[in-house]
């Protein structure tokens, strides 16, 4: 009797634990078989039962595999996925700083005095920015651009030149538009930004300090740098032709940026570069309304000529600006950032950079304005510069620079050797002098 019980047990527990087996996803191994083998001997389950059995288990185990296939090949695809977007976008923060010491004479207008403190940008505008691009294919790509002036003086943010400016203007004061660039057809830029001026000026001057004794504070001067339209300009359509041997063409027009003053900022360019081996020419041609209305009409012409050549160690430049005022006279070549914008000069610029040392480089420029509004060149600025650049690391820049800038007496029209910023915490004590201007600055510049 107690055999009995003791086989039925077992049966009872073959059967279950069989049963079991089979209604679970289970590989079919040695111990399953050996299972039904004992249930087939016992007399159990018959021949045809144990092959049934057998058949099941091993059907289950295929179905798992292959759902765990199935869920291997979607995790891989979905992976893929993520990797190929992850290489068709790059996300790109970027940017420049730079401060120092300066010292210079005359600084402003009503009762020019000598200043020295900390500057602010003494080299090129500080900036910091975000690009997000697109490789649509090998063909095409698409970037958005968002970047503003910032302060390492103050703080100020969006503001050109170290604070001095509109409070409430924008944040991304310098760039703020999208892109579509196709190696075949070209790029068309659409938004707010800099336009070819912006480009010449800098590659055409020799001057490695953009902000101090260098093209911009004299393109601000005579009309052809920082005025609404003429170098950087809002609601702008830009487009850059593909290079064709060694030349591109660049051109664009801006519908103007001011609210119920439509005509203001308004403009045209169409210029172009050529480079080949180490000669590289440029060229570019300006109708802008920089003034308010009633002007309607183009108040600031712009021709701007430019060539370079560079050897081995050393870089020559030269260039030619025509600034007009077609509108109306006034009295004396000012910059187009005042209120009525009007401008009548010819500026010509030379320079050479020498590269004493891979990591050092000297550079020595003159520029000359003619004032064509007096027949007296009473608003005549000669403008002499000089440096000394030292970059241990490509990111790093230390600078010591000089400049001078001859007036004549009675000069009516205000110059400045800086790119206008407030050089003293007093805002009364700004840069702008009617007066002769010398300066020193020293400082260094870190680029991201």
């Amino acid at each position: 009797m107690r055999k009995f019980v003791r086989r039925e047990s077992l049966v009872i527990i073959a059967i279950a634990t069989l049963f079991a087996v089979c209604s679970t996803p289970v590989t079919a191994g040695d111990d399953v078989k050996v299972l039904l083998e004992i249930l087939l001997e016992k007399g159990v389950i018959t021949q045809q039962e144990f092959d049934a059995k057998l058949n099941k288990v091993a059907e289950n185990d295929e179905i798992k595999a292959f759902n765990q296939s199935q869920e291997l090949r979607k995790l891989s695809k979905e992976e893929a996925q993520r990797t190929e977007k992850e290489k068709t976008i790059k996300t790109e923060i970027y940017g420049q700083a730079s401060a120092g010491y300066y010292s210079a004479s005359n600084m402003g207008v009503t009762s020019p005095k000598d200043a020295a403190g900390m500057s602010d940008q003494p080299k090129g505008n500080n900036r910091i920015g975000l690009r997000v691009t697109r490789q649509m294919s090998e063909e095409v790509s698409a970037a958005v651009t968002l970047e503003s002036n910032f302060s390492t003086r103050t703080g100020a943010l969006g503001k050109d030149a170290g604070g001095f400016g509109v409070s409430s203007g924008p944040i991304f004061d310098r760039e703020a538009n999208f892109r579509i660039a196709s190696k075949t057809f070209g790029t068309l830029v659409i938004g707010r930004g800099p336009n070819l001026q912006t480009d010449l000026s800098g590659a055409f001057d020799a001057r490695q300090n953009w902000n101090f004794g260098g093209l911009k504070p004299i393109g601000r001067y005579v009309g052809f740098h920082s005025a609404s339209g003429i170098n950087r300009a809002d609601k702008m359509f830009r487009y850059i032709s593909p290079v064709f041997n060694g030349f591109n063409l660049d051109g664009g027009v801006s519908f103007g940026g001011v609210q119920d003053d439509e005509e203001k900022g308004s403009s045209a360019y169409l210029g172009g570069r050529y480079k080949n081996e180490g000669f590289e020419a440029g060229y570019n041609h300006i109708e802008a309304r920089v003034g308010s209305a009633p002007v309607a009409d183009v108040n600031n012409r712009v021709d701007f000529f430019a060539a370079k050549y560079t050897f081995t160690q050393m870089t020559v430049n030269a260039g030619y600006v025509i600034t007009r005022n077609p509108t109306a006279a006034n009295s004396g070549a000012y910059s187009t950032t005042k209120a009525d914008g009007k401008s009548d000069a010819n500026t010509f610029f030379t320079g050479v950079v020498y590269r004493l040392t891979p990591a050092i480089a000297a550079n020595g420029a003159w520029y000359q304005v003619k004032d064509k509004q007096s027949a007296t060149g009473i608003n005549d600025v000669t403008m002499f510069a000089g440096g000394l650049t030292w970059s241990p690391y490509k990111e790093w820049d230390f600078f010591l620079d000089y400049v001078a800038a001859q007036r004549k007496n009675g000069a009516t029209a205000a110059f400045t050797i800086f790119d206008k910023w407030v050089p003293d915490t007093s805002a009364a004590v700004q840069s702008e002098s009617k007066k002769s201007q010398s300066g020193l600055s020293i400082g260094a510049q870190y680029k991201f």
